[in-house]
C-alpha cells in the first residue's frame, strides 16, 4: 500500500497528552445532540474524531465512550484503523473490521487524537460522528506526534499577532502557535502521500490545511499546549 513507507517513517514519535471536556448540557438533553458526517476517500486517510461521544439516550445517563467499537459500529467489512501509541512511540496493531466485529473494539479515538484509516470501498466512505462539541487542549510534545483539533472548528496554523501578550484562543478553532523549525505533515488524500510544511523565520513555506475530521503529524523542538477556542453559538 502507498502509505506503508510513510507509516514506517513515523516509527519514532513523541508522547502526546490531551485534555478534553464536553460542553455543559441539561439532564434532559440527548446524550449526542450533534451529528457531523465526514466522507473519506478510498484507500488511506489521516482521520480524527471531531465530537465527544457518549453512550446513553439522555445527558442524565450518558457514559463517555469514544471506543472504536462504539464510534464505528456499522463499518464496512475490511475497514482498518491504525493508531499511533504516543507512549510506546510505536504504531499499535492494525484494528480490522471483519464479519461485523472489530479486532480491538476497546481501542479509543478521542478528540485531539489521530489515526490512519483504510477505506476498502471504491467510493468515499461517509462516517457519521455523533456527540457534543469538545472543548479541551492538546500537548504538543518534544519530537514527533500525531494530533488533531481538540475543539470545535479547525486548526489555525497562522502565527498569532500578540505583541508579547499571552496567546489568545482562536475565535473559531484552535491556534497551533507555530514555533521556529516546526514541521507539520498533512495527508494529501487524492495522491495518497504526506505533504511537508516547514515553519522558518516566522513564516510557513506552505501553510498547512487540516479540515474537521482530519489529523496530522507534527515535529517540534518547542513543546507546548494548544487550546481550543470558544464553543460556537
Amino acid at each position: 500500500m502507498k502509505t506503508k513507507s510513510l507509516i514506517l517513517s513515523f516509527a519514532f514519535l513523541g508522547a502526546t497528552a490531551l485534555s478534553i471536556m464536553a460542553q455543559p448540557v441539561s439532564p434532559g438533553d440527548p446524550a449526542n445532540p450533534i451529528t457531523n458526517t465526514i466522507a473519506y476517500l478510498p484507500g488511506w486517510s489521516l482521520i480524527a474524531n471531531p465530537l465527544f461521544h457518549s453512550r446513553g439516550e439522555f445527558a442524565s445517563n450518558a457514559v463517555p465512550d469514544n471506543t472504536v467499537g462504539e464510534l464505528f459500529s456499522d463499518a464496512p467489512d475490511g475497514l482498518v484503523l491504525l493508531k499511533f501509541d504516543n507512549t510506546t512511540q510505536r504504531f499499535e496493531h492494525r484494528n480490522f473490521f471483519h464479519h461485523g466485529q472489530w479486532s480491538n473494539p476497546a481501542q479509543t479515538l478521542r478528540p485531539g487524537e489521530g489515526a490512519y484509516l483504510f477505506n476498502p470501498l471504491r467510493s468515499p466512505l461517509e462516517i457519521a460522528f455523533t456527540g457534543n462539541w469538545p472543548n479541551g487542549s492538546v500537548l504538543i510534545p518534544l519530537g514527533k506526534s500525531l494530533i488533531s483539533c481538540p475543539g470545535p472548528g479547525t486548526i489555525d496554523f497562522n502565527p498569532p499577532q500578540t505583541n508579547g501578550s499571552p496567546i489568545p484562543p482562536a475565535p473559531n478553532g484552535t491556534l497551533f502557535n507555530p514555533q521556529e523549525s516546526d514541521t507539520v505533515y498533512t495527508f494529501a488524500g487524492s495522491r495518497g502521500t504526506l505533504e511537508k510544511h516547514h515553519f522558518h523565520n516566522g513564516a510557513w513555506d506552505a501553510i498547512p490545511v487540516v479540515d474537521v475530521g482530519e489529523s496530522f503529524f507534527v515535529f517540534t523542538s518547542h513543546p507546548r499546549v494548544i487550546y481550543s477556542g470558544p464553543l460556537p453559538l
